[in-house]
């Protein structure tokens, strides 16, 4: 059945513009985010591969057996010096190789002494403290044990001499990276065990390794909590900013709309809180600091937290929503006996439901991502925010470990999802928000 809707000269082609303009906004618009997470799980060859490389490999596992038969046996911390000579010194030499993990099962006649691990979030963090030559002998080794210990960067377990038996050895894998580990120890003679038996699988959980990572690194210097310690320093920075700006700036702004009678003063303090929208925030950076400086709260939360205090767009923003509520309403309120703050609690926070939670969202965001101001008045890691973190993150300077490409991106990924499930939640309440303040894009 043919529609009667009558069509316009040109208005295929206009649609077909429309759409052909929206598929590549969105396709370049996203395009960086989707490298981002890409790049978050490649090896960093894959990155600087002058050839782009856009779906990641599955990085290798080597499963190493060392039988310790008829060798001079030793105690736990001999064992576990051989442990970490056959995974670190070769893993170093195989780095371009992308291994994920390398497993050493320690054997003696038919019983299994040891099992030792260490995946790509261990080994990228601690490379530079552990091999950062390539010098191979037992008292390299001997004292890097005390430094692999205390850093977390290998998985020991110690079943001793009258354990389990052995599992049966599985035959060696003909796989590239398998035969360029047997061929390094051809050449290095350090180990006091016979490899058996070397092994080639892949294991996808080592594409996140990147993320495990972090943690590594950030634990020797925001304490115990690592990496998320700074997650929880933005949060309450974050949260306790949006709390006091929904509840004072909220009841301020109901009191500028609704209760001063004057329009002089009503004008005066409006004009007041705009006039603080044009300041540049650099140029009160030096007195801000002196201030927190002599209040005593430097490199603390608080000195990051107080200066957000009062922002005169949200000011404006409220009044502006509050203008348009029905007088008659608030009246009958009054009228009934409710008090300014039980109209204000039961009746204006109800119907102000959308411009809340935009205020929300535009004071969640700038706080979250701010770094100028953190960055000045902290200088303990266990009070940095994410950004701060981040940005020392990539200062590679005088430190132990290098920080590849994908370790930074998958901060910036790990960044993004406060970010991502804040919209996605409260996407509607936005919209209607700013339908009802009238905020033009």
């Amino acid at each position: 059945m043919k529609s009667n809707r009558i069509s316009e000269r040109g208005e295929k082609g206009l649609r077909f513009t429309s759409y052909a303009v929206t598929i590549l906004f969105l396709l370049f618009g996203t395009l960086p985010l989707v490298w981002l997470c890409l790049t978050s799980i490649m090896d960093n060859e894959s990155i600087q591969s002058a050839t782009p490389k856009f779906i990641p490999d599955v990085p290798h596992t080597i499963t190493v057996t060392l039988d310790f038969t008829g060798a001079d046996s030793g105690d736990e911390t001999f064992y576990k010096k051989e442990a970490m000579e056959a995974i670190w010194f070769p893993w170093a030499s195989l780095i371009r190789n992308n291994i994920g993990e390398i497993i050493v099962n320690g054997t003696r006649d038919g019983q299994q002494l040891f099992r030792a691990k260490a995946t790509s979030a261990q080994f990228y963090v601690g490379q530079m403290s552990i091999v950062p030559t390539r010098v191979v002998n037992d008292q390299v080794m001997k004292l890097k044990l005390p430094t692999i210990a205390e850093r977390k960067l290998s998985d020991f377990e110690w079943y001793g001499p009258a354990s389990k038996p052995a599992k049966a050895t599985a035959p060696s894998s003909d796989h590239e990276v398998a035969k360029l580990y047997r061929d390094f120890f051809v050449s290095h003679d350090v180990l006091a065990g016979k490899i058996t038996s070397v092994g080639h699988s892949r294991n996808k959980l080592r594409l996140f390794d990147s993320f495990a990572s972090l943690q590594h690194i950030a634990l020797g210097k925001a304490g115990d909590l690592g990496f998320y310690r700074y997650f929880i320093n933005s949060g309450m920075v974050t949260f306790t900013v949006i709390i006091w700006q929904l509840v004072f700036a909220g009841i301020g702004s109901y009191a500028l709309s609704q209760l001063i009678r004057s329009s002089r003063l009503r004008f005066f303090l409006l004009m007041f809180f705009l006039a603080t929208i044009m300041i540049p925030g650099v140029s009160i950076l030096i007195p801000q600091y002196i201030l927190i400086k002599n209040l005593h709260l430097s490199d603390s939360l608080w000195a990051i937290i107080l200066p957000h205090f009062a922002w005169g767009f949200v000011i404006f923003l409220f009044k502006g929503f509050f203008d348009q509520l029905p007088k008659e309403l608030l009246q009958a309120a009054r009228i009934d006996g409710a008090g300014e703050l039980r109209t204000f609690l039961k009746i204006v926070v109800p119907m102000s439901i959308p411009v809340f939670t935009i205020v929300a969202v535009m004071t969640f965001v700038p706080v979250w991502n701010e770094f100028m101001w953190p960055y000045i008045v902290t200088k303990s890691p266990e009070h940095w925010t994410f950004p701060v973190a981040m940005n020392d993150m990539q200062q590679t300077t005088n430190r132990n470990t290098i920080v590849r490409p994908n370790l930074i991106s998958a901060s910036g990924v790990l960044s993004l999802i406060p970010l991502l499930i804040l919209f996605i939640s409260t996407q509607r309440f936005v919209e209607k928000g700013i339908n009802f303040t009238g905020i033009k894009g």
